[in-house]
């Protein structure tokens, strides 16, 4: 075997390394949502923008139960059962939602059922409101292997310059925008453009990998040129990075340009908002809890990698929501429980408690 070739050969071994190490990152820090429902301050990237204004607590807690709604019925194939289930759901006046809100496309659903996203609007009050929301991808392996190809990047395609994604957060995007309604068979982009009076209210929401997914919505709503038409705000909880300081620069340019709103909303114990951007700091400050070991060196090791290749910046400054300590997960600093209280933090609920929201009740059926 000639050098080069042998070159080869070790580089593609090295790089499958790497994306095993990724993988068990992935399911150490995506998967959570299942057993539950000071992360940039030294990030990679330099410093970070200051917030758009804006936030209000109460909406805040109607988006994250927007969002959280996304996982209605997850499993199902069969949009039409999930938009039934999910108005169901936001039919109950107790929740922050009030009753007031219904699904008006969608969802939209991948053919496999990994990635969705619905539009809901509240048509109770003097103007319309709309909310996009996209859930966070199921545990499904294949498709968190996927969604979590952080190791490359890919340029950004609605726009020039040197804003560049996660290629597997790309993937993810393009397929919900291919995604249609179940009835009308209408994509997201056609049905936005049925929506004719001027300056109404959007907000994008999504939790998780759904608020990493709802950062890209935001830039392509952004570069598609819809806020000349709706008057934007952005909402994600626990999300992870998605761009690269470039995308973070126009994103910023573009919202306060359009004069629209982002807020990016963290629990200070979840895991998921460190990534990709801020690894170190889960180990440094034990986020949640004591940090195993194990799970260190392949933090560390993930840091390492990206810190030498792959820049990612979150896109605006996290409004910390503060903290709740789990009741179930037995002490903190115990090896077996730290996965208890990984999950507890980055669950659905404990968001909607941090933002004083009633909790989903997960076992209402349609």
């Amino acid at each position: 075997m000639n050098y080069q070739n042998k070159m080869k050969k070790n580089n593609l071994h090295a790089h499958k390394f790497l994306k095993t190490i990724f993988i068990l990152f992935a399911v150490f820090a995506f998967s959570w949502h299942y057993s539950g429902c000071g992360d940039d301050s030294t990030s990679i990237g330099g410093p970070h923008y200051p917030g758009f204004g804006g936030y209000d607590q109460g909406e805040a807690g109607v988006m994250m139960t927007l969002s959280a709604l996304c996982y209605v019925a997850e499993g199902s194939t069969n949009a039409l059962h999930i938009r039934d289930s999910i108005n169901l759901q936001l039919a109950d006046s107790n929740y922050s939602t009030g009753g007031n809100w219904k699904v008006c496309w969608g969802p939209g659903l991948s053919p496999t059922g990994e990635n969705l996203m619905y539009m809901a609007v509240d048509s109770t009050g003097d103007s319309l409101k709309y909310a996009i929301c996209v859930r966070g991808t199921v545990f499904n392996f294949a498709n968190i292997v996927e969604d979590l190809e952080v190791w490359d990047m890919e340029k950004w395609p609605f726009s020039g310059g040197g804003d560049s994604v996660a290629l597997g957060s790309l993937k993810g995007l393009d397929t919900l925008l291919n995604t249609t309604d179940p009835v009308t068979f209408m994509g997201l982009q056609a049905y936005l453009n049925t929506l004719n009076a001027p300056k109404q209210k959007m907000f994008i929401t999504g939790h998780s990998l759904g608020g990493a997914m709802a950062t890209l919505i935001t830039k392509w709503f952004l570069d598609i040129g819809f806020t000349s038409r709706f008057k934007l705000e952005t909402y994600t909880f626990a999300a992870p990075t998605v761009g690269n300081i470039s995308f973070a620069d126009t994103y910023l340019s573009q919202m306060q340009s359009s004069g629209s709103e982002s807020h990016r909303c963290v629990n200070n114990k979840d895991v998921v908002p460190f990534a990709w951007a801020g690894l170190p700091n889960i180990i440094s400050e034990n986020i949640p809890t004591t940090v195993p070991p194990l799970v260190a060196a392949v933090i560390q090791t993930a840091h390492n990698y990206l810190k030498d290749s792959v820049v990612y910046k979150h896109v605006e400054t996290k409004q910390p929501l503060g903290s709740i300590d789990p009741v179930n997960c037995g002490a903190s600093g115990e090896d077996s429980t730290y996965f208890c209280w990984v999950g507890f933090e980055h669950g659905t609920n404990t968001y909607l408690r941090l933002l004083n929201a009633d909790t989903i009740n997960w076992n209402r059926r349609r």
